[in-house]
């Protein structure tokens, strides 16, 4: 009987033999350890897509592109369903060896806090004074 497809991991294999592939796919492996964290998180939850994107505040298709790695997420956005399931964001800065870069300290992002930092830094430039 023949085989209609293969076992992705075969095909995955001889496309990143070709070096534009690879290359593309290289760039892309952000995005989706993006996506694959949110589903992590999710899942380590126990929530359905529809439950997580009611508690972050968003649309469920909007969940779905995100975690398909079809839209890329805001920071303001990471930060809300973080806060959603009691997590916090972190960004790092690495080499190409992915080792952590010296003197580069690492980028928390928290839910409201965050939001409510960019209004008063947004009022402040209108303003032109800070408020308190």
């Amino acid at each position: 009987m023949a085989r209609l497809g293969r076992p992705w991991k075969e095909l995955k294999r001889e496309l990143l033999r070709n070096a534009a592939f690879r290359e593309a796919y290289e760039e892309l492996a952000p995005e989706f350890e993006v996506a694959r964290a949110i589903i992590a998180l999710r899942a380590s939850r126990g929530l359905t897509q529809e439950q997580m994107a009611s508690k972050a505040d968003i649309q469920r298709p909007m969940l779905s592109r995100l975690e398909g790695a079809k839209d890329i997420a805001t920071l303001p956005t990471l930060a809300r369903l973080a806060a959603a399931i009691g997590a916090k964001v972190e960004i790092r800065f690495l080499d190409r060896q992915n080792r952590r870069l010296r003197r580069v300290p690492p980028i928390r992002v928290a839910g409201k806090s965050a939001m409510a930092m960019r209004e008063r830094v947004r009022q402040a430039a209108v303003s032109g004074s800070p408020k308190s």
